[in-house]
C-alpha cells in the first residue's frame, strides 16, 4: 500500500505544470587588453550547477552580445576566441529584483604562441568555492599530473587519506565516492586499490559535498565526493593522450586516451587506460602484551616487514547518446578494470619474554594475488519536459566484480639460538569472490514556477555476494596438504534496498528553503553455508535534510542545513572469513555489524566565491571502526592479534573550516585550506573502555604562477596534524609538499608537465593504540618521492563547452564492494 502511494503522488507530480517567467537578460562586452572591442568572440552561458551549456552568442563590431529571455538562477559566463585565453566569469544570479546582469569587464588576454591555427586550452581555477560543494579542477594544477585518484583525492580540500587508502572529510570518516555520480560498490580497501589504478589524466573535476541533498543516497556519514571524469560533446572528432613516467625507487608509468565524436544525433565517447605500477613498502610493529589491565607486561614483539607491491591495471569507459529530439536523449554505456595485483612480502618479528628476553623469531614469507574483472553496463533515457528545467531521467544499472585471490602464508619459528621450535605454518588459500549489483532509479524534476522547484525519485537495488574461502595446511608428520576446516568458509550475502524522496526548493525574497526527506527500507540475509550459520535483517529509515541559505547581496552568502545519514557495513566487512598475513596476525570480518547513523549541522559564509568558511556539528552511533585484539591461541605462549571491524563507540565531531580561493594578480592564483576539529569517542573495545577526544587540524595549499611563453609554475602541499584516525588508532602528524612547472607545445595543442612529488621524502606513517591487553607502534614508508614527466597532446576541435553530466542509479551499492598493503 505504501509503495502504490508513493508511485501515485509521482504520477500526480508529474503532470503538474504552471508557467515560469524568463525575463532574465545578461549583457556585456568584450575586449582584448589593450581596450580595443573584439567581434566574432564566442560567450557562453553555462549553469553554475553543472556547468550545461544553456545559451551561444557571437559579439558584433563594437564587442557586445545580449541574452534574453533567460529563466531564474545561477549562471557563469565562458568566453572564447582565436588567439586568446579563455575567460570564465564569476558566478551570477538572476531572480526577481536581478533581473538584468552586465557583464562590462571582460578583457582577454593573447594566448602564447597563437600561430595559424590554435587550440587554446582551459584555464579554470584550482579550487571553485561554492555554497554547497567544493569543485577540484584537476588539469589546473601542474602537481596533478602522473598521480593517481587516489593521491588527487588526498591534496584536496578537506579530505584525508590513511596509509591503508581509508578516505575521511573534515576529520570524519564514511565518504560515499562516486564516479560520475555512480557509485563503485567498493568496500573501502578495493575501493582505494581502485582509485590507486584510476591515472589522474582520467579526471575533469572533483566535487567535494559534505552535506548531499536528498536525491542522493543517504549512505556516507560524512558526505559524498563525486569524480567527474573527462567527457565532452563538441562537434566532430575530439580527444587526447596522455602519458607519464614515473621515477622512483621503482619506475612506474601511466597512460590514458579518451576521445569524443559528435555528429548530428550522435555522441560517442570513450576512454582507455594503462597503469605500470611497482612499489614497495617497509612495516616496523612493536608491540607489548599482557592478559589483561590487571597483569604485567609478559611478551614483547618487534617485526619488520618488507613488502613488494605490483601492478598491471586496465580502465575502460565507453557510450553512446543518442539525441532523438530537442527534449528526449537516450544513452548506453560500459566500464570496466581489468586488474593483475600481487603484493610479496617477507618480515621477521623478535619475540621476547616478560624480562625482554630474546626467545623465539619467526620468518614469514606471503604472497596475495587479487586479479579482478570489473563490468557495468548502464542504460539511461532523459526527457526534458520544457523549456524551464523540468526534466525526467530513468537509468538502470547492472554491475559484476568477479576476483579470483590466491594466498600462501610460509611461516618459521625458531628459538634463540636458531633450532626450529616446531614444524612450520605453512598455509595455502584459494579466494575467489563474486560480486552481482542490480539497480533501477528515477528522477523527476519540476520547476513549478521562477521561485519553485520540486524533486522525487524512486529507486530499487539488489546485491548479492559470494565468497568462498578454502585453506588448506600442510602436515610435516605426512608431508601432505590437508583441509583446514577451522578457517575455510563459505559466506553468501543477499541485499535489497528500496528508496524514494520528495525535496521542495523555493525562493523568498533573499532567502532560499531547499527540504527533503528520503525514506530507505533495508533487507539482507547473510548464510555462512559450511558452518550452517544465518542471519537476517531488516529496518526503515527516515533522512530529511534541509538547507537555508540567505543571500544578503552579490557578495555575501548564508547557509544553515541539516542532515541525517546512514554508514552501512561494506559487504567485505561482513564476510566473517580469515585472512592470514602471517602465523600471529590476520585480519577477520564480522557478520554481526550494524549500520552507523549520524546527524549532521553545518552553517556556511560564502564571500565573493573567494572566501568559504563553514562550521559543523556532527553526532554518529554505533560507529563503524577498525579494531585490534589481542589473544593467546591454546597450546601458545605468544599472542596473536587480528584486526576486525565492530560497532565500537559514539563519536562526536565538531569542526571549522577555512578555504581561501583568490587570484592575486593576472599571473598569481593562491588557494589556502584549513580546517580544525575535535572528535570524542566514547565505547568499549577489546574490553577496554574508551573515552578519547582530540582537537586536531589539517591543511593544504596551492600556489601558481604563469610566466611568458607559456609557462607555469606551481607548488602545492598538505599537512595532516597528530590524529585519532580511528576510534583506538592515534596517527603523528605527516605531511608534504610537490613543486611543478608546465610548458604549452605544439601551438597549443600539446603539453609537458614536471612534478617532484615529496622531494624531501617527508610523508610517513606512524600510529599508536593503548588498550587494556597491550601497546603497539607502527611506522610506514613507501615509495612516495617521485619526479613525474606528463606529455598531453590534444587532437580535433575543442571549444570548451561542458558537456551534461549523468549520473547513474547505482550510487552507494558501489561503494560497498578494502586498497591493499598500504600507500605504494
Amino acid at each position: 500500500m505504501r509503495t502504490l502511494t508513493i508511485l501515485s503522488l509521482l504520477q500526480l507530480l508529474f503532470f503538474i505544470s504552471f508557467a515560469q517567467e524568463r525575463n532574465g537578460k545578461i549583457n556585456g562586452v568584450v575586449k582584448d587588453g589593450d581596450g580595443k572591442v573584439l567581434d566574432a568572440v564566442t560567450v557562453s552561458v553555462l549553469k553554475q550547477a553543472d556547468s550545461s551549456l544553456v545559451k551561444i552568442a557571437i559579439t558584433d563590431k563594437t564587442g557586445a552580445f545580449a541574452f534574453d529571455h533567460i529563466a531564474a538562477g545561477r549562471y557563469f559566463l565562458s568566453v572564447s576566441h582565436v588567439g586568446y585565453e579563455n575567460w570564465y566569469g564569476p558566478p551570477v544570479e538572476l531572480n526577481s529584483t536581478h533581473t538584468v546582469i552586465s557583464q562590462s569587464n571582460i578583457s582577454l588576454r593573447t594566448a602564447s604562441n597563437s600561430l595559424g591555427t590554435v587550440t587554446v586550452t582551459s584555464k579554470r581555477p584550482l579550487v571553485e568555492n561554492r555554497i554547497d560543494k567544493t569543485i577540484v579542477n584537476v588539469d589546473a594544477s601542474a602537481t596533478n599530473s602522473g598521480l593517481t585518484a587516489l593521491e588527487i583525492l588526498e591534496k584536496s580540500p578537506g579530505v584525508m587519506v590513511d596509509n591503508d587508502g581509508k578516505i575521511s572529510l573534515k576529520g570524519k570518516p564514511g565518504v560515499i565516492v562516486m564516479i560520475d555520480g555512480k557509485p563503485t560498490y567498493l568496500n573501502t580497501q578495493d575501493l582505494a586499490n581502485y582509485l590507486k589504478n584510476m591515472p589522474s589524466n582520467q579526471l575533469d573535476q572533483v566535487e567535494i559535498m559534505s552535506q548531499p541533498p536528498a536525491k542522493y543516497d543517504a549512505s556516507g556519514n560524512s558526505g559524498v565526493i563525486n569524480l567527474i571524469t573527462k567527457k565532452n560533446k563538441n562537434a566532430g572528432f575530439n580527444g587526447s593522450l596522455t602519458t607519464s613516467a614515473i621515477i622512483a625507487i621503482y619506475f612506474k608509468n601511466t597512460n590514458s586516451f579518451n576521445f569524443n565524436w559528435h555528429k548530428g544525433k550522435i555522441n560517442f565517447y570513450g576512454t582507455y587506460g594503462f597503469s605500470y605500477w611497482e612499489g614497495f613498502n617497509e612495516i616496523n610493529i612493536d608491540k607489548s602484551l599482557r592478559e589483561n589491565a590487571n597483569t604485567a607486561f609478559d611478551r614483547y614483539s618487534s617485526q619488520y616487514t618488507f613488502g613488494r607491491y605490483s601492478d598491471r591495471g586496465q580502465t575502460f569507459r565507453a557510450g553512446i547518446d543518442f539525441f532523438a529530439n530537442r527534449k528526449n536523449t537516450f544513452g548506453i554505456s560500459v566500464n570496466g578494470t581489468i586488474d593483475k595485483e600481487s603484493f610479496t612480502s617477507s618480515s621477521t618479528a623478535n619475540l621476547y619474554d616478560s624480562l625482554h628476553q630474546f626467545v623465539q623469531y619467526n620468518i614469514a614469507q606471503s604472497q596475495n594475488k587479487t586479479p579482478q574483472t570489473h563490468l557495468g553496463f548502464n542504460a539511461n533515457w532523459l526527457d526534458k519536459l520544457d523549456d524551464k528545467g523540468s526534466e525526467l531521467s530513468i537509468d538502470a544499472d547492472y554491475i559484476f566484480y568477479n576476483t579470483q585471490g590466491t594466498a600462501y602464508s610460509n611461516n618459521y619459528l625458531y628459538n634463540a639460538d636458531n633450532i626450529p621450535s616446531e614444524n612450520p605454518y605453512l598455509l595455502n588459500g584459494l579466494l575467489p569472490s563474486m560480486i552481482d549489483i542490480y539497480s533501477i532509479k528515477s528522477d523527476y524534476k519540476k520547476i513549478l514556477n521562477k521561485d519553485i522547484t520540486l524533486e522525487a525519485g524512486v529507486k530499487s537495488s539488489y546485491v548479492k555476494t559470494d565468497n568462498d574461502a578454502g585453506y588448506s595446511l600442510f602436515n610435516a608428520d605426512i608431508q601432505k596438504w590437508q583441509p583446514d576446516t577451522s578457517i575455510s568458509n563459505h559466506f553468501i550475502y543477499e541485499e535489497n534496498i528500496n528508496a524514494a524522496y520528495l525535496n521542495w526548493q523555493q525562493k523568498v525574497n533573499k532567502l532560499s528553503i531547499q527540504l527533503g526527506l528520503r525514506a530507505e527500507q533495508t533487507n539482507s540475509i547473510g548464510n555462512q553455508t559450511v558452518k550452517n550459520v544465518d542471519f537476517k535483517r531488516h529496518y526503515f529509515d527516515l533522512f530529511p535534510t534541509a538547507y537555508f541559505t540567505y543571500k544578503r547581496d552579490d557578495n555575501n552568502t548564508f547557509e544553515l542545513s541539516f542532515g541525517r545519514r546512514i554508514e552501512r557495513p561494506s559487504y567485505q566487512s561482513l564476510n566473517p572469513f580469515r585472512f592470514q598475513l602471517d602465523r600471529y596476525d590476520y585480519e577477520q570480518g564480522n557478520p554481526d555489524l550494524l549500520p552507523q547513523f549520524s546527524n549532521n549541522v553545518e552553517l556556511s559564509y560564502n564571500y565573493k566565491g573567494v572566501w568559504n568558511i563553514s562550521a559543523n556539528y556532527t553526532m554518529t552511533t554505533d560507529v563503524i571502526s577498525d579494531v585490534l585484539i589481542t589473544l593467546k591461541e591454546p597450546n601458545d605462549s605468544n599472542y596473536t592479534t587480528f584486526l576486525t571491524t565492530q560497532n565500537v563507540a559514539s563519536q562526536r565531531n565538531i569542526g571549522l573550516s577555512i578555504n581561501y580561493t583568490k587570484q592575486i594578480t593576472p599571473s598569481w592564483t593562491l588557494n589556502v585550506f584549513l580546517n580544525v576539529y575535535n572528535n570524542h569517542y566514547k565505547g568499549v573495545i577489546d574490553s577496554t573502555n574508551v573515552d578519547a577526544g582530540f582537537t586536531s587540524f589539517n591543511a593544504n595549499f596551492n600556489t601558481q604562477y604563469s610566466f611568458k611563453k607559456g609557462w607555469t609554475g606551481e607548488l602545492s602541499g598538505f599537512y595532516y596534524a597528530k590524529d585519532y584516525v580511528s576510534s583506538v588508532i592515534l596517527a603523528d602528524g605527516r605531511g608534504m609538499f610537490s613543486l611543478g612547472a608546465s610548458k604549452q607545445i605544439l601551438k597549443g595543442k600539446g603539453s609537458l608537465k614536471l612534478n617532484l612529488r615529496d622531494p624531501f621524502y617527508l610523508m610517513s606513517f606512524t600510529g599508536y593504540t593503548n588498550l587494556d591487553k597491550g601497546l603497539t607502534r607502527a611506522h610506514y614508508v613507501w615509495d612516495n618521492r617521485r619526479m613525474i614527466f606528463t606529455f598531453t597532446y590534444r587532437f580535433g576541435k575543442s571549444n570548451n563547452n561542458q558537456p551534461q553530466r549523468r549520473s547513474n542509479g547505482a550510487s552507494d551499492e558501489q561503494n560497498r564492494v578494502g586498497g591493499k598493503n598500504g600507500q605504494q
